[in-house]
Parts: structure tokens; C-alpha cells; sequence
């Protein structure tokens, strides 16, 4: 019996194997994209600098970026070395969602929802990803963890402040994470712990601060989310599983689950549904921003293979056809344009294109740090973007005078509609330089500006 025990215990740690396996796949082949990009430039930045990002537009990332500072100083590709935490975060998920399986439902139930959490795309996309996200959902994990062992252990006072210390992690990391907090509420509520609630209490207290600044940067954080509607609705099971046939697979697994583990019930659903409800006032929902609810996700569908019938011989044969099914997207999303921007790409195409005495200009600003992470052939060239030693963009009289002595001009820009045709640091370019060849590198675009005859 003993030794039965030893292999079962051994057995637990194959879903944090598999996940840390499955995160190293291809984790330096898709270019890191802007807001990676942000992230680098952020962890690189001295501390003086970085505070006064944080105090413009950052504030709710703060936490992860301290975080991320020793890691991007490692001997390794920017890539791996900026996603390393996101891959750890990700295989400390796996490993948590094998715990609370074995506690709620037996060991078999743990090892399936480890196992299919370790292969789900959405989660292994940004396991892969230098953001918070992977990050958000293991401290998801985590503190989902301590209240399981709240409702079935007598009251210590450690345990009660370890979960409110990790609620207000999890805020601290991403805040609409909290809307973990309501469907934790619910359990504890109905479970009859409703001690918990203290904790949940004082972890939305620590994070009243961070509310109140973060509520000033809105507009400059997530202006361009907008109101999700029914088709966001029905498209959600594909954006995690990625693909019709392997969503069919794990929602079907995770509703006969359900019935097994409503507290896990609640935490996969409440927070995706509070999300889409809350977006028709102020728009709040982004896949990526409800990832923390996949790992209950995933769970769900572990418990619902572990109470097939004949669950002895079903179970491996229903985790391995949702890894079959999701082959094909594991690989789509690690190829080396799969992200929304091809920031390596572009680096290398202006390092071979550009000449001494040329010049950049971002537009708008903030594209300076979208590009950043690829240093080195902007470090090359006159920054027309910025007065020296000032944040504020230059004026157009600034951008006059610079211009004086420089015969091409990179502009780094998205597509030039609209919104920017009339960035007064634009038209003063246009007037004395001619607009050549527009590259682009998703939704980046490269334009190199001569001086007209």
C-alpha cells in the first residue's frame, strides 16, 4: 500500500510535467508582440522611469513587472527569458488544478482536469506570453486551493490569511481577476463557511488603492475593448479549445462534470458571466481577461471523464482525444508570425534596410515602447519622437528644427487612418519628406519617409 501510494503521488506531478513540456514547445519561435514588448521595455527600465509609466498609463501591471526584472537580466533569448515566468506560472497551475481535483474527486479526476488543463490552448497561448495572464490564473488556482481546504479543515487563522494574502495577489496581478471573488463568496455562502467571507473582505480592502489610481488610466488601458455581444458569446468555447470538434470535447466533459463539483461550477462560470454582463455597461470582457476561469474549466472536464462509465478504461482515452484535437492549434500558435505583431521581423528589416543619419518617428508615442524589446536597430537612429530628456512628444515647431539636417525618416505607426492623418507631428513630416513603401508586420507598419526634391 505504501508504495501504491508513492507511484500515485509521482503520478500527481505528470500534469506539471506535461504543461512545463508543452509551454517550452516552440517558446521562442512566435516574435514577442507589442505588448510583450512592453513588458521587456518595463522589466529593463531603471526604477525612476519605470514609476513615472506606471503613474501615466501602467499602474495595474506594476506588480508584474517587479516581478519580471530578474528574469529578463538571465543569459537567455529575450523570448525565453521573458516568458519563463508565464511557463512556470502555467506548469504551477497544472499541478494545482491536480490538487484540488484529488481533494474534491479522487486522484483520477485530479490527474485528467492536470492533464487537460497542461494541453488547452487558450492556457497554453499565454503560457507563453510575457503578460500577467498565466501568472493570474495560477494565484487563481492557488487561492481557489485555500478555500477548498477552508471548507473541509477546522478554522486557523494562517489559513484564513494566507487567502486573503492570495486574493489580494491575484488583484494585484490583474484586478478584474476579482471577479473570481463573487463566485468564491457563493461557494463559501452555501457551503457554510461563510467565515471566508472575512478574508474576501479584507483582500478587497487591500485593493481599494490600486482601484482608485488604476480608474484614471482606464481610457488609455482598454479603450479599445468593446461591448461584447452574442456572437462573443458562442465564440468563446472555441477561443479556449480552438477548434469546433476539441470544444464540443471539453465542454461536453466539464457539463457531465458539473454535476459532481458545483464550487468548481461556480468559478468557471460566474466569472465569465458577471464579465460579459458588466461589458454591456463598460466594456471589461477580453478571453484573455477571464483566462483565470479555464483552469475550473478544465477540472470540470477531469471530473466529468474520472465519472464516465467505465471510467477505469474511459478516462485516458477522452483526455487523449482533446489533445488530439487540439493539435493542430498547438502548433498554429507557434508559428513564428502567429502574434498579433512581428516585432522581431520588423527589427531585422529596418537593422538591413536603414543608414547612418537616418531618423525615427513613432506614432503615436507609446509606439516607442510597443517596439522596444528589439532594441537595438532604433537605438541607431535620431528619435524625432521625444524632446531630450522629456516624456511629452516633440512639438511640431520642435520637429521642424530637428528635421533640419536629416534626409530619411522611419515612421513606426499603426495603418495611418483617421485617428492619426492629422498628428500635427505627421503633417509636419509630410510637408518637406515623400511617403515611400508602407511595410507591414501585423499591425505594425514600417514607412520610410525622403526628403522631397
Amino acid at each position: 500500500m505504501t508504495r501504491l501510494r508513492g507511484v500515485a503521488r509521482y503520478i500527481g506531478v505528470l500534469p506539471m510535467l506535461v504543461a512545463a513540456a508543452v509551454a517550452c514547445w516552440g517558446l521562442t519561435t512566435p516574435s514577442l508582440w507589442r505588448d510583450e514588448s512592453v513588458s521587456v521595455s518595463a522589466a529593463r527600465m531603471p526604477l525612476s522611469q519605470l514609476r513615472l509609466l506606471l503613474g501615466d498609463i501602467d499602474a495595474v501591471h506594476a506588480l508584474y513587472y517587479l516581478l519580471l526584472r530578474p528574469f529578463i537580466t538571465l543569459s537567455l533569448p529575450v523570448e525565453a527569458a521573458a516568458r519563463l515566468p508565464s511557463v512556470l506560472a502555467f506548469a504551477g497551475a497544472a499541478l494545482g488544478v491536480t490538487v484540488i481535483g484529488r481533494r474534491l474527486a479522487g486522484p483520477v479526476a485530479g490527474l485528467a482536469g492536470g492533464l487537460i488543463y497542461a494541453v488547452t490552448p487558450i492556457a497554453v497561448r499565454y503560457a507563453q506570453e510575457a503578460r500577467s495572464y498565466a501568472l493570474v490564473s495560477a494565484v487563481a488556482v492557488l487561492a481557489t486551493g485555500l478555500l477548498v481546504r477552508l471548507f473541509d479543515r477546522p478554522a486557523r487563522w494562517w489559513l484564513y490569511a494566507a487567502y486573503a494574502a492570495s486574493l489580494a495577489l491575484l488583484g494585484y496581478l490583474h484586478l478584474y481577476a476579482m471577479l473570481l471573488l463573487p463566485a468564491h463568496a457563493v461557494a463559501a455562502w452555501f457551503a457554510g463557511r461563510r467565515s471566508a467571507l472575512i478574508p474576501m473582505a479584507a483582500a478587497g480592502l487591500a485593493l481599494v488603492p490600486l482601484a482608485l489610481f488604476a480608474s484614471g488610466q482606464r481610457e488609455a488601458q482598454v479603450f479599445w475593448l468593446k461591448t461584447p455581444d452574442w456572437s462573443d458569446v458562442a465564440s468563446f468555447p472555441v477561443d479556449v479549445a480552438g477548434s469546433v470538434p476539441a470544444a464540443i470535447a471539453l465542454f461536453a466533459l466539464a457539463a457531465w462534470g458539473a454535476r459532481r463539483a458545483w464550487p468548481v461550477t461556480l468559478c468557471a462560470v460566474l466569472p465569465v458571466a458577471l464579465s460579459f454582463a458588466i461589458s454591456q455597461l463598460q466594456p471589461i470582457y477580453h478571453p484573455r481577461y477571464v483566462l483565470f476561469a479555464v483552469p475550473a474549466l478544465a477540472l470540470l472536464a477531469g471530473i466529468g471523464a474520472a465519472s464516465l462509465p467505465r471510467a477505469r478504461w474511459l478516462a485516458v482515452p477522452a483526455v487523449t482525444l482533446f489533445a488530439v484535437l487540439t493539435y493542430g492549434t498547438q502548433q498554429a500558435i507557434r508559428l513564428p508570425d502567429s502574434r498579433p505583431d512581428d516585432l522581431r521581423t520588423l527589427a531585422a528589416t529596418l537593422e538591413a534596410d536603414e543608414r547612418p543619419g537616418d531618423a525615427v518617428l513613432f506614432v503615436p508615442q507609446r509606439y516607442r515602447l510597443f517596439v522596444a524589446a528589439y532594441g537595438r536597430p532604433y537605438d541607431r537612429l535620431v528619435d524625432l519622437t521625444h524632446a531630450a530628456g522629456e516624456y511629452q512628444p516633440r512639438t511640431a515647431d520642435q520637429l521642424r528644427r530637428e528635421l533640419g539636417g536629416i534626409e530619411r525618416v522611419w515612421l513606426v505607426s499603426p495603418r495611418i487612418a483617421w485617428k492619426y492623418a492629422e498628428d500635427e507631428r505627421l503633417v509636419t513630416l509630410r510637408e518637406t519628406f515623400r511617403k515611400g513603401q508602407v511595410r507591414m508586420f501585423g499591425s505594425l507598419h514600417l514607412t520610410l519617409y525622403t526628403r522631397k526634391n
